[in-house]
């Protein structure tokens, strides 16, 4: 017990004085915090190894180093990072366009309070110029009013007619509304009555 008492002190105080010589030999510049930094891990390291080991007999730190070393040499960080990467782009428009899709919706119901609206928006991500992009908006809305009944012949074989003039200008009048709003062209933005 004592013998492992005593290496400990040696190595504890091998790095005191390792990491002493390396301080002194540093210029004094913005680097320096960060050498100190590290140099304060290894004797961070040095004194808690025999103490870790005390709870894990299996403990070698010299594995943990050289298993994180492999990590790299094979760069296996590229894949994971890849992966991470592509997962939070996905995440990101996702959460990017469901807030767009309420803030639309709010400021449609301020702008225009006697409908209501259903809005879709698709999001993809640009890979050159590093930034989401609106690819398309697509609003669906109801009128609150009474509608009319219209007069259905029996045996009338003529299609749908077509619809009130007063919706077509509703539509452009949203179309336009959100052009301005979220700043994007009118061909990206579909408006249709539900």
């Amino acid at each position: 017990m004592l013998q492992y008492i005593k290496i400990w002190i040696i190595n504890i105080c091998t790095a005191v004085f390792f990491i002493t010589a390396v301080e002194m030999i540093l210029p004094n510049n913005k680097m320096k915090k960060y050498a100190k930094f590290v140099l304060g891990l290894i004797l961070i390291t040095v004194i808690m190894n025999p103490i870790i080991k005390i709870f894990d007999k299996d403990f070698n730190i010299n594995s943990y180093v050289d298993t994180a070393y492999e990590y790299f040499e094979n760069k296996n960080y590229k894949k994971n990072y890849d992966k991470y990467k592509i997962s939070n782009i996905d995440n990101t428009a996702s959460v990017f366009s469901k807030n767009l899709e309420k803030i639309c919706l709010d400021k449609l119901k301020e702008k225009f309070p006697k409908d209501n609206y259903e809005v879709l928006i698709d999001v993809s991500f640009d890979k050159e110029k590093e930034n989401f992009v609106i690819d398309l908006v697509n609003v669906g809305f109801t009128d609150k009013k009474i509608k009319k009944i219209k007069k259905i012949k029996i045996g009338d074989s003529k299609g749908p007619e077509k619809s009130d003039v007063s919706n077509n200008k509703k539509c452009d009048d949203i179309k336009d509304y959100l052009s301005v709003a979220l700043n994007i062209p009118k061909s990206k933005i579909k408006v249709h009555t539900i």
